[in-house]
């Protein structure tokens, strides 16, 4: 089938943005934000979940006192798709309930979060924080 592509079910940010060690709103990469992306690729490919869970590295993701942190959210490809892209960007961001943000993440939670989130499809609470 031409055009045809399987879009991941979930997809992971990890925020490897890097600041000057001193900055005062912190900074992920400076708390191990590498090593919690390796981490996700590891236990995915370990899990061999690679062709359902898409795991990538981003910029700030506006938590840093909260580092290292992780988005989860689940893409829905044709959602708005007739709309500009920054646009339906925000609109998925206030109607699609699906994301789930993870911070002070060690290289010890990432099985924990696969297993939960990932598998068993249930947000893995202990590492959580509020998206407000």
């Amino acid at each position: 089938m031409l055009g045809t592509m399987n879009s991941p079910q979930y997809r992971v940010f990890v925020c490897t943005k890097q600041r000057p060690a001193n900055a005062p709103e912190g900074c992920c990469c400076n708390v191990g934000a590498l090593e919690i992306y390796q981490a996700f690729q590891a236990e995915i490919d370990k899990r061999q979940l690679g062709d359902r869970i898409e795991v990538r590295r981003s910029g700030c993701l506006d938590c840093c006192e909260a580092g290292a942190i992780a988005l989860v959210y689940r893409p829905h490809q044709n959602e708005f798709s007739w709309l500009p892209t920054k646009l339906r960007l925000k609109l998925r961001r206030w109607f699609v309930p699906q994301r789930c943000l993870y911070g002070h993440l060690t290289r010890a939670d990432i099985p924990a979060i696969v297993e939960s989130h990932f598998i068993k499809g249930q947000a893995l609470k202990r590492c959580q924080i509020s998206t407000n």
